[in-house]
């Protein structure tokens, strides 16, 4: 009944009976819309077993068959303490170890990720109730190497302990943080026109139906972030410069606190839009699995459109001209997450120099060098990198500026520095020598954001 477009994998780890014990894999379940239409043509992952289904024309999954191999020593590590005060996680580790710690809502979907792939022996700390979700009944997953441990933390007034025989659980204040079952493995899921899902799962038995949100929203999948935008989540009137890890930690962070700084701005633009994929554009040499990463390869194919619904680009290759081939209206002067042109955000003041804007990419949207990244997007050091930026409207003083040099909108030239900085001043040429910010000769440390669905 279904087309398998992977085989299964099988685990052998060298543990004895009385360690480990054999399951065999039994999921199924049926993937629908918010409205209970049964959605075909899903795919449906598991990401820890390297299986893939494709839904049938009832919406139905399936996975059976092959072995795998439970490891309790998994389920909660004997060697690494881990506690809960004022908010913060304490992960006391002995020896060095990765660390990836994942938030999932009470359905099981994933909120976010953070990993730090190299830390040393010692306390590592990770501040949930910096984050706005901790305000929610969520569930925690931390994996300290091999060793993973699952928690529901539910935020609660009054309240000092928790009473229920399924977990054990200790609190902190007015917010309850208690042991729950570990998940196993994710099951992703993709179908066209609506919201991608990942859901933890607690077995590889059972049936796990999946919900998914349709995307019903106006078209809204490009912008240039704004300077109010960048100061108000960077907490700065300087920005971010050229860190935007914004809370996320280990390799890749730069990147990922990029796309949720876009996802951030966007949703307070449009409320609901923070469902879609948001993607910032910038390369690395580095992401989260050591790889390098082109901006342009990761904004999906298009079309884009900005705030208010006009076309940015239909395809990559419109993307990869000196110019977008976008409306006349904003196609020299590409728009704010407000739709408002960027060159004047406030029509009640003079225009400002703002064009700069980071990339770390060549003129087809690929990385440009190792050092025109600030770190791959982690650092506010003065020198050693010299980020590559794009105009977002073509640079026309001293009587030039018909050059392509002067014009490209992804790639014209490397900045001073990654200090967090800004500049507004027109006609500031090729900056301040000396002067080794961000914004230095006209910008903030801005950025484009693209999402994947139009």
């Amino acid at each position: 009944m279904f087309r398998r477009i992977a085989v299964f994998f099988i685990f052998f780890i060298g543990l004895t009976a009385s360690m480990a014990y054999a399951q065999q894999i039994s999921l199924s379940g049926k993937v629908s819309s918010q409205s209970g239409k049964v959605i075909s043509g899903a795919i449906v992952s598991l990401s820890g077993q390297k299986l893939i289904d494709t839904t049938d024309a009832a919406g139905n999954y399936s996975f059976t068959g092959g072995t795998f191999l439970i490891n309790p020593s998994r389920i909660a590590p004997n060697s690494e303490k881990i506690s809960f005060n004022n908010g913060v996680f304490v992960l006391s580790l002995s020896k060095p170890s990765p660390v990836v710690i994942e938030i999932f809502d009470i359905k099981g979907n994933l909120l976010e990720r953070i990993s730090d792939l190299a830390v040393s022996t010692g306390n590592y700390r990770f501040d949930l109730s910096s984050r706005s979700l901790s305000v929610n009944v969520m569930l925690i997953r931390i994996s300290i190497g091999k060793n993973i441990s699952t928690y529901r933390y539910v935020p609660m007034k009054n309240n000092t302990h928790i009473i229920t025989t399924a977990v054990t659980g200790f609190s902190n204040g007015n917010k309850v943080l208690a042991k729950t079952l570990a998940a196993v493995d994710t099951l992703n899921v993709t179908a066209s026109g609506y919201v991608s899902k990942a859901v933890a799962i607690s077995s590889y038995t059972g049936v796990q139906n999946i919900t998914m949100d349709s995307i019903a929203l106006a078209k809204f999948s490009f912008f240039v972030t704004s300077l109010q935008g960048l100061q108000e989540l960077s907490g700065s009137t300087n920005g971010f410069g050229g860190d935007l890890r914004f809370h996320h930690t280990g390799q890749g962070a730069g990147l990922l606190g990029a796309d949720s700084i876009c996802q951030c701005l966007a949703e307070k633009s449009m409320p609901g839009s923070k469902v879609k994929i948001w993607r910032a554009f910038l390369s690395v040499s580095k992401d989260v699995n050591g790889k390098q990463v082109n901006a342009i390869d990761r904004i999906g194919s298009g079309p884009w459109y900005d705030r208010l619904g006009r076309l940015v680009g239909s395809t990559i290759k419109d993307l990869q001209q000196t110019r977008p081939n976008a409306d006349p209206a904003i196609k020299n002067d590409l728009p704010n997450e407000y739709g408002v042109p960027n060159h004047q955000p406030d029509p009640n003041l003079p225009a400002v120099d703002n064009h700069q804007f980071i990339t770390g990419s060549d003129s087809l949207g690929k990385l440009y060098s190792s050092t025109s990244t600030c770190q791959d997007w982690t650092s506010v050091a003065a020198t050693g990198s010299k980020p590559r930026c794009g105009l977002s409207w073509p640079q026309s003083f001293g009587g030039g500026g018909g050059g392509f040099g002067r014009q490209n909108w992804l790639s014209v030239w490397d900045l001073w520095g990654c200090e967090a900085g800004i500049d507004l001043t027109n006609n500031d040429g090729g900056g301040k020598p000396g002067v080794y910010t961000i914004g230095n000769g006209g910008g903030y440390g801005g950025f484009y954001c693209f999402a994947l669905n139009p």
